[in-house]
């Protein structure tokens, strides 16, 4: 069989003009990602990741830390398969219809962008309100093309590359949980919800043959927790 590992980038800038560049913060973890799996011995066949700039920008962090460790990573290969979804674009769409549908949000809504936990709060009756269906936005992706459109690339993934490979791609929360639907048949609501509580950098493992994917590990980090400080588990 075959080993497919997803890694969630690392920390992007939440609250920022522009949210789809690393923080800091997650310019290490990512670089303590690639550290763990030099010193576990993990090596790739083939390293995929979506063409977002969080994305990118975390296999560029792991790649530096494998060169200056004397080893080496194949080169990337960007598949727009694995880019998450808008949460923005989701947001405006759904966000005065949320309001009017529940007036208890407005102190939540005047702080979302400044306030993870009021962010949350709206976030969550915004997704479950926009994979319902019952709501579409026209030009907003809907939940069930987007997860068709992550598992079409896995099966991409698959087709390529055949038997005994070792594939790593760094993705995102959306399109990890979409994979993971794919392997254990989850309900659209239980497939979001996991997404909420995927680490930066995280691992998520599945093996697959010519018939099935199975899923073998799930937010994996063993790397952020071996630091002894919470404050490097992060979720936006």
């Amino acid at each position: 069989m075959s080993t497919i590992y997803m890694a969630r980038h690392g920390q992007a800038s939440f609250g920022q003009d522009n949210y789809d560049q690393l923080s800091e913060k997650g310019r290490r973890q990512s670089q303590i990602l690639a550290e763990y799996l030099i010193r576990t011995g993990l090596s790739f066949d083939v390293v995929y990741s979506g063409d977002m700039v969080r994305q990118k920008d975390t296999v560029h962090e792991v790649m530096a830390v494998y060169r200056e460790r004397g080893c080496s990573l194949p080169e990337l290969r960007v598949m727009s398969e694995f880019n998450e979804y808008s949460s923005r674009d989701i947001i405006m769409a759904h966000i005065h219809d949320v309001a009017k549908e529940d007036p208890a949000l407005k102190t939540d809504l005047e702080n979302i962008y400044a306030d993870k936990k009021a962010f949350q709060r709206v976030f969550e009756k915004i997704m479950m309100r926009w994979i319902s269906g019952d709501a579409d936005k026209a030009g907003v992706v809907r939940w069930q093309d987007f997860c068709g459109r992550v598992q079409s690339g896995l099966r991409k993934v698959m087709a390529d590359n055949g038997r005994k490979k070792k594939i790593i791609i760094f993705s995102s929360g959306g399109p990890i949980s979409a994979a993971v639907q794919m392997a254990l048949g989850l309900s659209d609501e239980k497939a979001l919800r996991i997404a909420w509580h995927i680490v930066n950098t995280s691992l998520t493992k599945f093996v697959y043959d010519d018939e099935r994917v199975a899923l073998t590990l799930f937010n994996q980090i063993a790397h952020l927790e071996l630091l002894n400080d919470p404050g490097w588990v992060t979720y936006r």
